[in-house]
């Protein structure tokens, strides 16, 4: 059992080993994220190849993405910000996690749609980092997962702009969707989680292993638990989960190389 590029939840994490225990322990299951997608246009060699050696099991669930300023900085939507960056060239700059996350991503794109050059994005060891320069005032914009800076914007010291994915944050109702802020090709710039296999597992197997993660995924216990750690139960089976795998793989390779940025 193993994680790419992810801190996964304690809850992610009792699914999986429930899964992993159930199916006798002789079978590898693989916790992924999108960084096994962008990780294919990011690094120059990958030691698996990312098409074939893998086959999807189910995705388990997304948590979105934010963009969040400084209570008092005067810009309370994203066309807002954009509008202050314009008319403040070299002056504002923005944070993220590391490189290969969603996050970094997501900003990476603002950048190219909005036409921001000078804009700097500048890259922190964790999310926690990345937020604690927007509060010092190192940065004025931080891109990260909604965990880290929830707490901040329930108590009102950081604003978030908007979120990433198909629908507002249940306990942020006031908080627009990008889509709604007028990024419409934003949505899907989100994190989620989800099993891959080998491709060599018996696909009887993977059935059956589908069909018990979907049925853990929809008790009201474990979609609580993972609502806690910042993340909605958008279960979805092994075609649709290997669909937008292998989507995001061709979509994150043109962003990366839109952005110029050299393969590690």
């Amino acid at each position: 059992m193993a994680g790419v590029g992810f801190s996964v939840p304690a809850s992610i994490c009792r699914v999986i080993s429930t899964m992993h225990a159930l199916a006798g322990a002789a079978y590898t299951i693989l916790v992924a994220t999108n960084a096994y997608s962008i990780n294919v246009g990011l690094y120059k060699k990958l030691p698996y190849d990312a098409y074939k050696d893998f086959v999807a099991v189910s995705e388990l669930a997304t948590s979105p993405n934010t963009f969040v300023v400084k209570s008092d900085l005067p810009a309370k939507t994203m066309k807002e910000f954009v509008a202050l960056a314009r008319a403040n060239l070299d002056k504002l700059n923005v944070s993220v996690p590391p490189i290969g996350t969603t996050s970094w991503i997501l900003a990476e794109v603002l950048k190219i749609r909005d036409k921001l050059p000078k804009m700097e994005v500048v890259v922190f060891k964790g999310g926690g980092d990345a937020l604690e320069a927007l509060l010092s005032g190192t940065v004025q914009l931080s891109s990260g997962s909604l965990p880290p800076a929830a707490s901040h914007i329930k108590a009102g010291t950081l604003r978030c702009l908007a979120v990433t994915g198909e629908s507002r944050w249940p306990d942020m109702p006031d908080v627009p969707t990008m889509t709604e802020a007028g990024y419409k090709d934003f949505a899907f710039i989100e994190t989620y989680i989800a099993l891959l296999a080998p491709s060599q597992t018996p696909p009887e197997i993977v059935k059956w292993l589908e069909k018990e993660t979907l049925k853990v995924l929809s008790t009201p216990e474990m979609k609580a638990k993972l609502f806690k750690a910042g993340f909605l139960v958008r279960p979805k089976g092994a075609a649709a989960a290997w669909a937008r795998v292998s989507k995001e793989i061709d979509v994150y390779k043109t962003i990366i190389e839109q952005a110029d940025i050299k393969k590690l």
